[in-house]
């Protein structure tokens, strides 16, 4: 047997023995489909929301490269490609914590059916677009799909699993999360082969197949989350988690380290022409970047799980994460680039993994929406601020100084996200 298998089953047996033998172990909240259960490694609905999350962003960044392309094709000038992706990361922002909190309302499954609903309308939208404002107001009803399903489904998995499973419940779902996000791109550049249509289509047959599954297999597991308060307990809902250093902590970490990495998002390509890097090597040093990510994720939740120290891992990946991208500028080759990206993989898997478990395990259910959705929100809000403000440096100091000022940052916020995270005493 497993060594962590076998660690959950000893502790499910010390419980009982402590209960006396009459009734479910103790704990915050009963496990739902523990671990040890017979033929599964994983409880059955972290299983299912990984296939979900998996689909959802396989269709969804399908269109992620073709969108560009097919705005400048109807007449879009670079500033309304700019524009398109600013109103689709601004709706995503400004949407992702209302709408965690309507999910602690009306619980989980309502808000990821949207949000699934929402990205295969977006596909089928895009088939009718014929001039580039078309584009960019489909793609702002995008950014309301994902905001919708990304912090309930996080809360779902979060509801989902055991406590003694939350380091490897996240380290799966963000898995499965960024293999969709690093399938999606290839498989839509394929298939746009015969045409954006086509995409489009394929696009949406995905993610409505996926909806389809969503609408039969995710439950309520959480019970409380569907409850609701009343409008009288709304300000005491967020006066309890804006006073959780933990979860503030979180958010600090979260938006720094998505303001480093928006500075390769949006820069890094522009800086690989000017090294004379192709676009074809450009794009496998982004998948080494995402295939490190997705592979570490999974043993390093475990490693968490069995540690039990979540804050040095979001520590150090957070530290470590921002000097590798801040080192990124110096380089001058391929190889130096997929060394640091590969860094950049491995230290996101360590920080995002036990970001998602502290966050979870940090509140009660009947706000976890609200912790997922405010933790989206600097997700997004990280990337808009990145692209707003590190252009201006770069313009006027170059690629060196734009990475070494985002990686820098992001190293520097870990020293406040210690000490919000140190009256926990242990994440």
């Amino acid at each position: 047997m497993p060594g962590y298998l076998r660690d959950a089953a000893l502790g499910f047996l010390v419980q009982w023995r402590n209960s006396g033998g009459k009734g479910p172990p103790v704990t915050h909240r009963a496990p739902i489909n523990p671990p040890t259960a017979a033929g599964a490694t994983i409880p059955t609905p972290i299983l299912v929301a990984c296939a979900l999350t998996l689909v959802l962003y396989l269709g969804a960044y399908m269109r992620l490269p073709l969108v560009p392309l097919y705005a400048r094709e109807l007449g879009a000038s670079t500033v309304d490609v700019g524009m398109i992706n600013a109103g689709f990361m601004l709706a995503a922002a400004a949407l992702a914590l209302p709408l965690g909190l309507i999910s602690d309302r009306l619980g989980r499954k309502r808000l990821i059916l949207a949000g699934m609903g929402i990205s295969c309308l977006t596909s089928l939208f895009l088939l009718a677009a014929r001039t580039p404002l078309h584009v960019g107001l489909i793609y702002l009803f995008s950014g309301v799909g994902l905001a919708c399903f990304s912090p309930a489904m996080m809360s779902h998995v979060g509801d989902s699993s055991p406590p003694n499973f939350l380091g490897r419940a996240y380290g799966w779902y963000t898995s499965a999360l960024y293999l969709g996000m690093a399938l999606g791109p290839g498989i839509g550049g394929a298939v746009a082969t015969e045409g954006f249509g086509a995409a489009f289509a394929v696009s949406a047959a995905i993610i409505g197949a996926g909806a389809i599954v969503a609408g039969f297999r995710v439950g309520n597991p959480a019970l409380p989350a569907r409850r609701p308060s009343g409008g009288g307990h709304l300000r005491a809902d967020f006066r309890e988690i804006v006073r959780n250093r933990a979860v503030l902590g979180c958010w600090v970490a979260t938006f720094f380290s998505t303001y480093a990495w928006g500075s390769l998002f949006a820069f890094f390509p522009l800086y690989a022409r000017d090294l004379g890097i192709s676009i074809p090597q450009t794009g496998f040093i982004f998948t080494a970047q995402a295939g490190v990510n997705a592979l570490c994720r999974i043993p390093i939740g475990h490693l968490q799980d069995r540690t039990g120290n979540r804050r040095s891992f979001i520590l150090w990946g957070n530290a470590l994460f921002g000097l590798c991208i801040a080192l990124t500028g110096t380089a001058r080759g391929p190889l130096p680039l997929y060394l640091l990206f590969a860094g950049v993989g491995a230290t996101m898997a360590a920080t995002f993994t036990a970001v998602g478990a502290v966050l979870s395990e940090s509140v009660p259910t009947r706000v976890r929406g609200l912790a997922m959705g405010g933790y989206n929100t600097c997700i997004y809000g990280g990337f808009m601020v990145s692209a707003a403000t590190l252009g201006f440096v770069i313009q006027r100091m170059g690629y060196t100084a734009g990475f070494a000022v985002a990686g820098l940052s992001c190293t520097a916020a870990t020293a406040g996200v210690a000490g919000l995270l140190s009256r926990k005493g242990r994440a």
